[in-house]
């Protein structure tokens, strides 16, 4: 097995992530990585010795890592097996003081990328951590310009900066991430004010109370767009009640005592439905709609797939060039998904029962 490891990472370092090669390569290949612990430590061994000079062998993980996901999601006996034996690699290389602290926020960045749990083998533990494996902290503003420039040149916006940010700290403890992404919040960055609203969504309550008093801060210091204080009212609404739900609302009153509170729905264009198209769901209870749409003279399409037990698993809007883009996706919807129409108001209902369903396992929908 571990041979299959090895020439699965020769294929994907001579052709490529996208080649027709290593796919087809992957796709036999996946199930048998998955399943045997010797091909998992010697993926886990590259990944230690080769993250920065080759990032092939942390690709193939991560690549595993989603697979091991899916099949959890759909009660294949693969997933936990990897997981299981990913963790015990991990551990092993730890305790032999083989993962130095950067490389072990790395690779809880591919945990975090998959949408798994970060294995607490793999948080960092300031207290605990020696002298000589003090973590080197680069320049933030350096780090975060990168960042910027990294996702604006693939043609991102804030939700991949805000991705790549949660990634970073993944493997930081939330005391610490609480921390510094209240420092971010004081930072003049044009992604991380709409990061912050992704955080007050999806993060633990330590990072929510933090996202809302940088948030509160920003308001105070005449920072805060009008375009995030109209989504406030609404992501309030998801969260329990605590001390970031408490600040959420202080942020609303002290808006409506400088007047500000109705100035983001001034002259605010209204997107017009011009199309919804859903597919039947299958057997693990996954559902995709197809929302066709116009915002002034963009025409969009949004997609979102629903899970039985998880909800909304993922929504995404495409901004489409061309009414012939838009009709082309459409045409996709209908002919290889075996879309059909449906009215708006069963697409509410959907959508209602999804939030419903997600709430339920305390899951919160951020695409």
């Amino acid at each position: 097995m571990v041979k299959i490891a090895e020439s699965c990472l020769n294929v994907l370092y001579q052709h490529g992530l996208s080649s027709a090669q290593f796919q087809f390569y992957f796709e036999r290949a996946k199930n048998d990585l998955l399943a045997d612990d010797m091909a998992c430590d010697a993926i886990v061994a590259e990944v230690m010795q080769s993250m920065d000079d080759r990032p092939d062998a942390a690709t193939l993980f991560g690549l595993l890592l989603d697979e091991a996901r899916m099949g959890i999601e759909n009660d294949s006996p693969y997933g936990k097996a990897f997981l299981e034996n990913a963790q015990k690699a991990i551990k092993a290389r730890i305790a032999a003081d083989a993962f130095e602290p950067l490389r072990r926020l790395k690779i809880a960045g591919l945990y975090r990328r998959a949408g798994l749990p970060v294995p607490d083998i793999l948080m960092l533990d300031p207290e605990g951590e020696s002298a000589a494996d003090e973590i080197p902290m680069p320049d933030l503003d350096g780090v975060l310009a990168a960042l910027a420039a990294d996702v604006e040149a693939e043609g991102g916006g804030a939700y991949e900066f805000f991705s790549g940010l949660d990634e970073m700290t993944a493997g930081m403890p939330e005391e610490a991430k609480a921390g510094f992404i209240h420092h971010l919040m004081g930072l003049d960055n044009p992604f991380l004010e709409r990061c912050a609203l992704y955080w007050l969504v999806s993060g633990a309550s330590l990072t929510r109370e933090a996202v809302a008093a940088g948030l509160r801060e920003r308001l105070m210091r005449g920072k805060l767009e009008p375009g995030t204080l109209s989504c406030l009212p609404i992501i309030r609404g998801w969260l329990p009640a605590s001390a970031a739900r408490a600040a959420i609302d202080d942020i609303g009153k002290l808006a409506r005592r400088q007047g500000l509170a109705n100035v983001s729905n001034q002259n605010r264009a209204e997107p017009i439905v011009s199309d919804i198209m859903a597919t039947t769901a299958d057997g693990v209870g996954a559902q995709g709609l197809t929302i066709v749409g116009k915002l002034q003279a963009q025409t969009f399409v949004a997609m979102i797939l629903l899970k039985t037990g998880y909800g909304i698993k993922d929504a995404f809007v495409i901004r489409c060039r061309s009414k012939r883009e838009a009709a082309s996706i459409v045409s996709y919807a209908r002919l290889e998904a075996n879309s059909v129409r449906i009215d708006r108001m069963t697409a509410e209902l959907l959508l209602e029962a999804a939030l419903a369903d997600g709430s339920k396992r305390r899951l919160r929908p951020i695409g």
